[in-house]
């Protein structure tokens, strides 16, 4: 059950920090000056996508990977690797784990969709866009458990 709740709230909080950039785009203004961290995936293994698909695959590829850092992250705790911190559930370990999950999402995922090591294809600052984006999530998910604090989340 607690893989699902930390899925849940991973994909949630993704979902949350990509709303302002859903309705941006709803309303046709993509150079507004608001930033959000979404990226626009102009490139899926080898696939040139056209302007109206960049956008929906970014926000896709965002929920997606926000997903898989809440459920990541309770298998971490489950299985005790949380090897720098040894904190289950504490605010120094969410940072951790969202700078960890960043270097691998850089590493391993972005290349396999042929987006390049730290997303480069996509454009120059996306390293740094993803950054953030890991950084919010760790630190979002680490308030909500400390606010909501279920039986889940209890540290063993």
């Amino acid at each position: 059950m607690d893989y699902y709740l930390g899925a849940a709230l991973g994909g949630l909080i993704a979902f949350g920090y990509s709303i302002t950039a859903i309705v941006f785009e709803l309303m046709e203004r993509r150079k507004s000056a608001v930033v959000s961290p979404v990226i626009t995936v102009k490139t899926i293994f080898g696939y040139n996508l056209k302007k109206e698909e960049a956008f929906w695959v970014g926000l896709l590829l965002h929920i997606v990977i926000g997903t898989l850092f809440g459920f990541a992250y309770v298998l971490f705790v489950d299985r005790g690797w949380l090897f720098v911190t040894n904190h289950p559930y504490q605010f120094d370990s969410f940072v951790v784990f969202g700078l960890l999950s960043w270097i691998f999402v850089n590493v391993t995922i972005y290349p396999l969709l042929r987006m390049g090591f730290f997303g480069r294809r996509e454009g120059t600052h996306i390293w740094m866009e993803t950054l953030i984006s890991h950084l919010l999530l760790g630190v979002t998910m680490a308030g909500l458990v400390q606010w909501f604090q279920p039986v889940f989340f209890m540290a063993a």
